[in-house]
Order: structure tokens, then sequence, then C-alpha cells
């Protein structure tokens, strides 16, 4: 199961997992992730996002798809 996890401005994301990161960028929501797979690395970079709920769901979603252990959030 995918945690949300809180970080601060100044903390990165481990180099040696996968994750999604959420931030803040001319006040809209950007979520972006790697996922390093078996048959090659996959990337998660929607549309920005209005809302921080609308951004947490749909990276939830594709972390959960991917196996991936944790959402950050930077906002």
């Amino acid at each position: 199961m995918t945690q949300v996890q809180d970080i601060e401005k100044s903390d990165i994301p481990p180099e040696n997992e996968d994750w999604v990161l959420i931030e803040v960028t001319d006040g809209k929501f950007v979520a972006s992730g790697s996922l390093t797979a078996i048959d090659g690395p996959a990337f998660f970079k929607p549309a920005p996002f209005e809302t921080l709920d609308e951004a947490v769901t749909a990276s939830l979603l594709w972390a959960e798809q991917n196996d991936v252990p944790f959402v950050y959030v930077r906002a």
C-alpha cells in the first residue's frame, strides 16, 4: 500500500527507491514520479492539477498500480 508523506522544501526523495513527488509550481500542483521496472523505466508526469486533492488522488492511483511505496508532498 502506498503511503502519502509530507516533506520539507529542502528534503529530497531517496535516490534508491521509486516515488511520486507533488510540488506547487505557479499556483498549480505538479506531480512527477519514476518507476524502475524490469522492462525499463516508467515515468508519471500528468498535466498540473488545480488542487492538492486532485494531485494526490491521481498520484496514489498511479503509485498503487505500479507498487510505488511513497507519494511525497512538498506543498
